[in-house]
């Protein structure tokens, strides 16, 4: 009987202490997992920012940026080539992408669309959004499944992505047939005051038509500049009524190997006082923003 009480003693002690430190590491486990920081200047990594989350990614061909909001949604704003689909794709399993809920495709062109195959076999895609314009072209190009959503953006138009987070189309309204990037998407995404411009491939001709009807939607403090820099377009005009605080250039060429056109672009935009990167030089560019303030991260690749 003597040993049965001492067994009996000894198991509720065990269970005690087993479920005491059960109690501590859920505590800890809570803790770590309510730590979130809304201001970004008072976090040093992406993971403990509870804001909006824009990473324009460095790729050797073509353009793509993501964007991690706050309430957990995700999107992919162009997909590159399909020769950066291998990096795209390490760059998508580091921040453990492994689901988005919209792909934007800006145009038809191979630079924003070419790593779409690729991408919709390895990550669950739940809607695509086209410029209405020129979707059947895009859809001649790519093959979209039959359970990922279609959505059609058409000039005017604004789609609510989250709260305190929209996308307010801006082109194209009409065939500009002469340039064929000229039908790009261009839109403008607004997360509370902060306003980022992402302009595709268009060149001064689409600036020009934006400048006529779209002249109150310019402004903007981060822009994503046209076709890789190219002069092209980013005219002084343009860029004067953008002003914006901080340019980004994805491109895969090194400021030394940059064309005339694209140092001249660079030079535009240092006129304006704009702040700019170029992802072949400075890696992806990642901008945390809470709505009012913003910071800028830079990752060499």
């Amino acid at each position: 009987m003597l040993w049965k009480k001492a067994w009996r003693w000894w198991m509720v002690v065990l269970s005690a202490i087993f479920l005491s430190a059960c109690s501590i590491d859920s505590h800890l486990y809570l803790q770590e997992a309510a730590v979130k920081i809304d201001d970004p200047f008072e976090t040093e990594t992406e993971q403990e920012f509870s804001g909006l989350i824009v990473t324009y990614l460095a790729l050797p061909h073509g353009e793509s940026t993501l964007l991690r909001m706050p309430g957990g949604k995700t999107m992919l704003i162009d997909t590159g080539t399909a020769e950066d689909w291998p990096i795209l794709s390490a760059r998508l399993a580091e921040l453990k992408i492994t689901r988005l809920d919209y792909v934007v495709l800006t145009n038809d062109q191979p630079e924003h669309m070419g790593g779409f195959a690729s991408l919709s076999q390895q990550v669950l895609v739940n809607a695509v959004i086209l410029p209405k314009l020129i979707a059947p072209s895009i859809r001649h190009v790519v093959l979209l499944r039959s359970n990922q959503k279609q959505m059609e953006a058409e000039q005017g138009q604004v789609l609510t992505l989250e709260q305190d987070i929209s996308m307010e189309v801006l082109l194209p309204d009409e065939p500009l047939f002469l340039s064929p990037q000229n039908n790009s998407l261009v839109f403008r995404l607004t997360h509370g005051q902060l306003r980022f411009l992402f302009m595709s491939a268009v060149n001064e001709k689409a600036e020009e038509r934006l400048l006529e009807r779209q002249n109150d939607r310019l402004k903007a403090e981060v822009l994503k500049v046209a076709g890789q820099g190219s002069n092209q377009g980013s005219s002084q005009p343009f860029l004067t009524k953008v002003d914006p605080q901080v340019a980004i250039i994805q491109t895969g060429r090194s400021r030394d190997q940059m064309k005339d056109g694209q140092t001249e672009v660079m030079e535009r935009l240092g006129e304006s006082w704009a702040e700019t990167y170029v992802t072949s030089h400075d890696g992806s560019i990642t901008i945390l923003s809470n709505g009012k303030e913003y910071r800028i991260l830079k990752q060499k690749n």
